[in-house]
């Protein structure tokens, strides 16, 4: 997969994601708080990732997964929010904003994917759209496949190393809460 397709598809799960945080702090009277990069790092590792053994998931187009200190990180779309290329978002450290939302054929069967991987995160964690950035980051450090990754790492004096997709399938410590 090209990278800008990753983009588009990056794009389009955050604007899903989005709408889920505003409907979920809406429903509760609350005022939304707003996402960051961390947080949309995060999530997009939770949503990509496989919910169930042998189970959908979305590795095959967001396939650069590096273990970093603070969890897993999808490589060619931090370049891309570093480079601003995000379609209709600026993503900076504490903030999300809309630039010019881009309108996705939803039913694109990527689209479609990413929609069934988002809504199997709901189901599983309803709550999860709620949580701030270093309660993510403590989900994802319970995942095996990102401590090996970054036992990894620091045995080669690096501060990061790739996450082995089937490794992130495998995984036996799969943990959404």
């Amino acid at each position: 997969m090209k990278n800008y397709d990753k983009i588009m598809a990056f794009d389009y799960m955050l604007q899903l994601i989005e709408e889920w945080r505003i409907n979920y702090f809406k429903s509760k009277n609350l005022t939304v708080k707003p996402l960051s990069k961390l947080i949309v790092l995060k999530l997009l590792f939770l949503v990509a990732a496989p919910k169930k053994n042998e189970g959908p998931d979305l590795l095959d187009t967001f396939n650069n997964f590096h273990a970093l200190p603070y969890g897993p990180v999808e490589s060619d779309i931090y370049n891309a929010i570093l480079d601003n290329k995000i379609p209709s978002y600026f993503i900076k450290d504490r903030s999300v904003e809309v630039k010019e939302k881009k309108v996705y054929n939803t039913q694109d069967p990527l689209c479609i994917r990413i929609k069934d991987a988002l809504d199997d995160l709901k189901d599983i964690n309803p709550l999860i759209i709620s949580l701030n950035s270093f309660e993510l980051v403590e989900i994802t450090h319970k995942w095996d496949s990102w401590n090996r990754s970054m036992k990894f790492a620091e045995f080669m004096g690096r501060s990061s190393a790739k996450m082995l997709t089937e490794s992130i399938r495998s995984d036996s410590n799969k943990c959404f809460k």
